[in-house]
């Protein structure tokens, strides 16, 4: 992209004048060529930094130039770093100008200055370097010699007619001491005749520098000062509002132009919604605009398609008129982004509001609201009362799917204008995505296993699942292929079963399923799904997807049939199978062994009976993780982990519904004898204590066994 900077030059051409000043201007010069007393004048233009000063000067110039009698100087005072430098550069400037347009038959204007410097005790060369310059300069002001050496001068000004002007802009740069320099340069030093001074600067800040010099040392005292070296003050024209929109919204157009950016008409309308009602209020000098209009230049290259593009420009806004709120959010993140709990905490809001409010103090009571609004349309957790849960993270979810500064996944990059280590490119995934269908299988796969290496399997995820809508069928299958068969790189919670869906296998497998069931074509949903449960997706992924297959669709109606759901099962089982030829289901999935129990038994009794003692046959041992396997689990905070409760008469009844008692009576005592079962009596635990074992199970079920038999 291009990046279109603003020197925040100033402007010197009547065609580039838009705040309506050259009128004024030209009646400034006007003045200057009119008038007819021959007294040194000084002129005073007033106006705050970035105003427009300097292009004030430019047009008052321009006119001037139009009449051959008028010489304009240009001194630029803050190149030097004291009285006397200053002086020699003066008269330097002065001698080298008058003496290229004021040549006459008996004498050098050029010579004149120099004798009249020496009478000032000033070393004035004019070829060459300056020379060592001699101070106490306005020790011989009352010298004849000097009076007659400005006669002299001031003869051959009226004598050709001829007016000098000086421009000396900037003063509001100098420090106290080098502003004291140029009024006493302008007022005792070169006050010709002939000569008109006029001079740009910030009327307060120039008043409080010098005031400390005079009477009371402050910034009246400056002023009365002033008073006396300017006789004509000027305040620039203020720029009207509606001319400085138009000069920033045309700075901003060039920006977005230049680097090719498409806004929606819908992301144009609030921009200048938020614009005119929050920054205009602040834009009171063109150089704002021009400050604004640069840093775009800089943020929107770097961040087009990263971030929310009108958040951007409003957060830039933000940086640019109201820098104190702007500081105060980039280093208090968690207070505006904080959690889902965080974010509706009572007093989490009001402590923020509070800090808020405490900004801003030099700020009108409209810019401050403006500011605050601003900030309350960047984060809507600002202003947002009435919600206090998000628990279906739609809120969160919108903000981060368009990129708001408010997610947190995105809340660093409108700070850091770049891609930080562990986060996703937009640019990157979206390229990804819309060159999706022409990829293969495995360029998918490499190109997935590389987001997941350089970010992480939740931010990978949840970026998949915000697109989740977006997605046609062809892209929906090919995505879904590889995340089936990469899913061994989507880790799965170790906490409770409600927790794991929030794990980034379990969400991996709600994108999956969530892109089948907004296919409209129920044969195709199937086969697909037939696919992916046979594929070489691991079991424990497998298993969530066929879960969710089963939710239902709508209220009375599965997304499929009975039988079909029988054929998923079997595919499912037998996948089960074949991870765990080294131990068995209920030992490798003890989390879905019931459930596959279940639906097997449904099926086929006999062979699920043949499998369990199969297993059991070969090894006893096995018997405890069946068991386990319908003993519930708990969890508690009183307690560390998931614990194992009670095998209930409940528990027992189900479990002997599925597998001969008989038989699991007698591998049990294969592993405990009768003196180790009736050693000590069964226990039931309490609530909250962890005090389950293998020994305590074994006499839990014999305990129910034994009354089932009486």
């Amino acid at each position: 992209m291009n990046q279109e900077f603003s020197a925040d030059r100033p402007i010197s051409k009547q065609i580039e004048d838009k705040f309506q000043r050259y009128d004024f201007a030209k009646r400034v010069a006007t003045t200057i060529i009119d008038r007819e007393n021959e007294d040194c004048i000084v002129i005073g233009l007033y106006g705050a930094w970035g105003e427009g000063k300097t292009s004030l000067l430019n047009f008052i110039e321009s006119e001037l130039l139009k009449n051959e009698n008028i010489i304009c100087i240009k001194f630029n005072p803050w190149r030097y770093s004291d009285e006397n430098s200053l002086l020699i550069q003066f008269f330097q400037k002065l001698a080298e100008t008058l003496d290229s347009k004021l040549k006459t038959k008996n004498e050098q204007v050029g010579e004149i200055l120099k004798k009249y410097g020496k009478l000032l005790n000033i070393d004035i060369p004019f070829i060459g370097n300056v020379g060592e310059a001699i101070t106490n300069t306005g020790d011989v002001l009352d010298n004849v010699d000097l009076e007659t050496l400005k006669s002299r001068l001031e003869k051959i000004l009226k004598d050709t007619s001829s007016k000098i002007v000086i421009f000396i802009d900037d003063i509001d740069r100098l420090d106290k001491s080098e502003i004291h320099s140029i009024f006493r340069l302008v007022k005792l030093t070169a006050d010709f005749s002939n000569t008109t001074y006029i001079l740009s600067f910030d009327e307060e800040m120039v008043a409080t520098a010098i005031g400390e010099r005079f009477e009371q040392g402050n910034k009246k005292s400056g002023q009365n000062f002033l008073e006396k070296i300017i006789q004509v003050p000027l305040k620039i024209p203020s720029a009207q509002p509606e001319s400085l929109k138009d000069f920033c919204f045309e700075i901003i157009d060039a920006t977005i132009n230049s680097n090719k950016i498409q806004l929606t008409n819908e992301e144009i309308r609030r921009f200048a919604y938020q614009f005119t009602t929050n920054i205009l209020i602040r834009l009171d000098t063109p150089r704002l605009a021009v400050r604004y209009g640069n840093t775009l230049s800089f943020s929107m290259p770097l961040l087009y398609r990263e971030v929310n593009i009108v958040d951007l420009m409003l957060i830039e806004a933000l940086k640019i008129f109201y820098p104190e709120y702007y500081s105060f959010i980039k280093s208090n993140a968690e207070l505006f982004i904080g959690s889902i709990n965080q974010i509706f905490e009572k007093d989490s809001k009001e402590s923020k509001q509070n800090l808020l409010n405490d900004l801003g103090q030099e700020y009108t009571s409209g810019q401050k609201a403006g500011a605050l609004r601003l900030i309350n349309e960047l984060f809507p957790i600002q202003k947002d009362t009435t919600i206090h849960s998000l628990t279906d993270r739609n809120i969160t979810d919108e903000w981060f799917k368009n990129k708001r500064i408010v997610s947190p996944k995105y809340f660093n990059k409108y700070f850091s204008y770049s891609v930080m280590k562990g986060e996703i490119s937009d640019v990157v995934f979206q390229n990804f995505i819309d060159e999706l269908i022409s990829l293969d299988s495995d360029k998918v796969t490499q190109f997935l296993k590389t987001l997941l290496d350089q970010s992480t399997p939740d931010n990978v995820i949840y970026k998949l699942r915000s697109i989740e809508e977006d997605i046609d069928w062809e892209k929906s299958k090919k995505i879904s292929k590889s995340i089936s068969d990469i899913s061994e790189f989507f880790p799965s919670s170790q906490k409770t079963f409600f927790l794991s869906f929030g794990a980034p296998k379990g969400q991996a497998a709600i994108f999956v399923f969530q892109l089948i069931k907004k296919h409209d074509n129920k044969e195709e949903q199937y086969q697909f799904a037939r696919e992916l449960l046979s594929g070489s997706s691991k079991f424990n992924f497998a298993f969530d997807l066929y879960e969710w297959l089963q939710e239902e669709n709508g209220t009375d109606q599965k997304l499929f049939s009975d039988e079909n759901y029988i054929e998923l099962n079997k595919i499912l089982l037998e996948k089960a199978i074949n991870e765990s030829t080294e131990s068995s289901i209920f030992e490798k999935f003890p989390e879905h062994a019931n459930d596959l129990f279940t639906s097997w038994f449904e099926r086929d009794k006999n062979s699920l009976e043949k499998y369990v003692k199969k297993i059991l046959d070969k090894n006893p041992h096995a018997l405890l993780d069946l068991i386990k396997t319908y003993v519930p689990t708990a969890t508690s905070t009183a307690v560390i982990g998931p614990y194992k409760t009670d095998f209930s008469e409940d528990n027992y009844k189900y479990f002997i519904s599925l597998f001969d008692k008989f038989y699991i009576t007698k591998i049990a005592n294969k592993l405990f004898s009768d003196e180790e079962l009736s050693a000590d009596e069964v226990k039931w635990t309490r609530r909250h204590e962890n005090k389950q074992s293998d020994i305590n199970i074994v006499r839990q079920f014999k305990y129910w066994y034994e009354k089932d038999i009486e």
